[in-house]
């Protein structure tokens, strides 16, 4: 009975972690569901390019309001029922778009759709870091982007289905499962701790929770990473299609690269999160961008489609994987470092990432426009540089804490360098010695 009992916590748990990475590839199915309609939508409703360039950046456009606007809900509503309302928005937004025949609707449309995709992952995320053990928080974390990703893989499967049948019938069945999926998390009670902060955190505005994350470590350089990533996938969307096609390569084979590298980044995910579980995040980040840097610089080089194809999906899936998960993951660790709400890091990814995609494609393509498709990848891959060199430089309380307790013979057992569970020394001056530290 009692073995019984111990299970009930686990077996919640998993059915959690099911349910979160369930509605987090429903919602990037749904994003990049768009792409195999545009030619549709262009013969319909006789749009041009910079009408249909609108509708494209209404997503990210409205994950901006969205993040932020999700943050707020959850800090004073809970993480299940900000991803209840985000669910059902998202669910009216779909099905709404697949009736409507307005441009300007459309466009509405598809910013709603951005804005409750805010609440999705603001909600969602913050719920699944906020029950999940340390010492598994790593794994649930790249559990929940490997299945974004694979979500972005049935996209444009779900868009092509959506010319065929017309989006009427196809948009308005998926917002039917947007509602179930909405059921399905209110099944799940709300976690205890997702929006709890320290006693003083009534007190504290919002920037005094920020900057006191930023104090701890760790998450200012993922936040700056999270916002690097989606600059660099931005980019690559635009300059890599065009540099293919001027190759020779059919436009199958384009969309079969893209394919590749998500699925690569979806097998690596799990791995990724485990390995910050066992290692620490800090050196998985580093890896991913020592990896990174080399590829990135020379992705739009090659003359020979065979080789830029290769290499591209390479450098779309695998190295900024490996930094992305451990980026999160120090910002997770950060704010409870500073007792603050978790949801102030998640709330920070959604609107690092949706500012990063919003910049890093028009940013590309004109910059590309002046001085080549090999500038704009040199540069971020320059940047990646720079912050590969500033996470070796910078040291966390966890790490000096962890070389304290070393120092002092009194070290945990259970204190590994980067992980969030590393705790002080219970000898003679540990808590003396770590307050001066968190302070420092």
């Amino acid at each position: 009975m009692s073995l019984l009992r111990r299970n009930r916590p686990a077996d919640g748990l998993a059915a959690l972690i099911r349910t979160v990475r369930s509605l987090l590839l429903f919602e990037s199915a749904m994003y990049s569901a768009l792409t195999p309609v545009l030619p549709h939508y262009a013969r319909v409703l006789h749009a041009g390019k910079p009408a249909l360039g609108l509708l494209v950046a209404g997503y990210p456009a409205g994950l901006i309001p969205g993040a932020l606007f999700g943050g707020w809900l959850a800090a004073r509503q809970g993480v299940r029922r900000t991803t209840i309302a985000g669910l059902v928005g998202f669910g009216i937004a779909i099905a709404g778009f697949g009736l409507t025949s307005q441009i300007v609707a459309l466009d509405l449309l598809r910013v709603a759709q951005g804005a409750f995709c805010g609440l999705i992952w603001g909600g969602g995320l913050t719920w699944l870091i906020a029950a999940a053990p340390v010492a598994r928080r790593g794994a649930a974390i790249g559990g929940a982007i490997g299945a974004a990703t694979f979500g972005t893989l049935l996209g444009p499967l779900l868009g092509t289905l959506a010319v065929a049948l017309g989006p009427a019938v196809v948009f308005c069945a998926t917002g039917v499962v947007s509602f179930a999926l909405a059921a399905w998390a209110a099944s799940h009670p709300e976690p205890a701790r997702a929006g709890q902060a320290g006693a003083d955190a009534p007190t504290r505005t919002i920037v005094a929770q920020l900057r006191a994350a930023l104090a701890a470590g760790g998450y200012g350089i993922g936040s700056w990473l999270i916002l690097l990533e989606a600059i660099f996938f931005g980019a690559a969307g635009v300059l890599l299609p065009l540099r293919m096609a001027d190759l020779g390569v059919p436009g199958w084979a384009i969309g079969a690269t893209f394919v590749a590298a998500s699925a690569l980044s979806t097998a690596l995910s799990p791995l990724i999160g485990r390995g910050v579980d066992r290692r620490g995040a800090r050196r998985a980040m580093t890896g991913g961008l020592l990896a990174g840097v080399p590829l990135v610089a020379v992705m739009m080089v090659p003359h020979d489609p065979v080789l830029l194809v290769g290499l591209a999906i390479v450098a779309l899936g695998a190295p900024m994987t490996a930094a992305t998960i451990p980026a999160v993951t120090l910002m997770t660790e950060a704010t409870e470092r500073a007792d603050v709400t978790l949801i102030i890091a998640t709330t920070t990814v959604n609107l690092a990432y949706a500012v990063g995609e919003t910049i890093g494609a028009p940013f590309a393509a004109s910059l590309s426009s002046v001085a080549g498709d090999l500038l704009p990848l040199f540069l971020i891959a320059a940047l990646m540089a720079v912050t590969f060199l500033l996470a070796r430089r910078e040291r966390t309380p966890e790490l000096l804490l962890s070389s304290a307790n070393l120092r002092g013979g009194t070290a945990d057992a259970d204190c590994t360098p980067g992980a969030a569970a590393c705790r002080p020394a219970r000898g003679p001056g540990g808590r003396k010695r770590r307050s001066q530290l968190l302070r420092r």
